[in-house]
């Protein structure tokens, strides 16, 4: 498949551990200069000294490119009585989207706190894994047929 170049917002499917359920996080591109300046900011210098700042990177510039996350893949805490509080999932379902009637304005906020794991994901995924080398294995080679 080609790369698109495209501004659709992109989708990156996780498994979380934590919750033991599939997560899908909706993120942009990050420009050339995001790039740049992520990679540049991994390290400083403070004083004679190089200080990693690879965790608070990933963390900046993982919200920054967050645009979204799949309705229900992530709760509040809340009573029976709150607002869109599903009895099954037990927990006030919220959406990152401004259209939805479940809509929090503090969604980016709350998926930083607590869920600073799939955010530095994110920023993996975006700004450091964005391709692999090719081995030369063609793995599609022969898909279907039997090598006897």
């Amino acid at each position: 498949m080609a790369r698109i170049f495209s501004d659709a917002p992109n989708e990156l499917r996780l498994h979380d551990n934590i919750s033991d359920s599939n997560i899908v996080l909706f993120y942009r591109t990050p420009t050339a200069q995001e790039q740049a300046a992520y990679t540049n900011g991994m390290s400083k210098r403070v004083r004679n000294k190089i200080v990693n700042c690879t965790g608070e990177q990933r963390q900046t510039k993982g919200k920054a490119i967050l645009t979204g996350f799949r309705e229900g893949d992530f709760l509040k805490p809340g009573t029976p009585d709150s607002p869109h509080y599903d009895e099954k999932l037990q927990g006030v379902v919220f959406s990152s989207n401004p259209d939805s009637s479940t809509y929090d304005p503090e969604w980016k906020k709350l998926v930083g706190k607590y869920a600073p794991d799939l955010v530095e994901a994110l920023a993996i995924h975006a700004f450091e894994q964005t391709s692999t080398p090719d081995d030369g294995v063609d793995l599609d080679e022969g898909a279907g047929s039997d090598p006897d």
